[in-house]
């Protein structure tokens, strides 16, 4: 037995190639487009480094942020 791993860039073509595997009595054992695949390293790292948007003065970012968690009810914490 052969496997062949495909990758079809457009889907114009792969319905083409499955119409064609089907005529052929071919059996396709796992189709999947690339919203099902996980992501890769690279795209992992750009999500991470972009990070939060810049700010020049932190000081200003961290006050903002405080503020914006003030009115939150944690557990443990007397309000």
């Amino acid at each position: 037995m052969t496997r062949i791993i495909l990758e079809v860039p457009h889907d114009k073509d792969l319905d083409l190639l499955l119409a064609l595997l089907d005529r052929l009595d071919i059996r396709i054992i796992n189709k999947a487009s690339e919203k099902d695949q996980p992501a890769s390293k690279k795209d992992d790292e750009t999500f991470i480094l972009k990070g939060l948007p810049a700010r020049k003065d932190f000081d200003s970012y961290v006050h903002d942020f405080d503020l914006s968690r003030e009115d939150r009810v944690l557990p443990g914490r007397e309000n």
